[in-house]
């Protein structure tokens, strides 16, 4: 997956800050002199895996040194290649760290295994709704005035995003409306997590929610 979202867009799928996100990647990743540290920031899904990584690690209470740190992410975004006749992929290793089929490592004083599996497929799962919205919007003139609207309803995402940025909870929204799927609010929450575009706003459409 090429690494084409910016910041914003990261900072959204991980429900994240952009400004701390972009910081850590220029101070503590980039190499000096790298296109990575100087212009727009671009992040693909290896990256966005690994800031989901050094997240899940700090919330069980694993604070990384920027060593560490850099030692992780390249464990994370070396790609690897299937050996032949079908053998499972080869370790990558850097440092006390270690990636192999579904697992981050750490050897050391204190060893320890991280699942990688669940964490992996949660932001896959959330990278594609992002970048593949079409399964569940559409835009057609006769419906709402050509507005985006989940696909086979009559209603705007311009509506449920302005709901969620305004503190409207997800359990209010699955009563108001029932006919949205998971993936239609998980997706509404990522939008709502993204700066407003510039410019002037189109006029809201007027919809009750119940």
């Amino acid at each position: 997956m090429a690494a084409d979202l910016t910041a914003a867009a990261g900072a959204a799928l991980l429900a994240a800050d952009a400004r701390l996100l972009a910081q850590e990647y220029r101070r503590v990743l980039a190499p000096s002199g790298s296109p990575s540290s100087a212009g727009p920031l671009r992040l693909g899904f290896r990256e966005l895996l690994y800031f989901q990584v050094v997240s899940s690690l700090s919330a069980e209470g694993l604070q990384l040194s920027p060593d560490q740190k850099r030692e992780v992410f390249r464990v994370l975004t070396v790609k690897t290649h299937r050996l032949p006749e079908g053998l499972p992929r080869r370790q990558v290793a850097q440092g006390d760290w270690s990636r192999g089929p579904g697992e981050l490592r750490k050897t050391g004083a204190v060893p320890f295994r991280f699942d990688l599996l669940g964490v992996s497929r949660d932001l896959r799962y959330r990278y594609r709704l992002y970048r593949r919205p079409n399964a569940l919007v559409e835009s057609d003139p006769a419906v709402c005035s050509g507005q985006p609207v989940f696909r086979g309803t009559r209603i705007p995402v311009a509506v449920v995003v302005e709901h969620l940025r305004s503190g409207v909870s997800r359990s209010t929204l699955e009563e108001d409306f029932p006919q949205l799927s998971r993936q239609a609010l998980d997706y509404a929450e990522i939008q709502a997590r993204l700066p407003k575009p510039p410019g002037r706003p189109r006029r809201p459409l007027a919809l009750q929610r119940g």
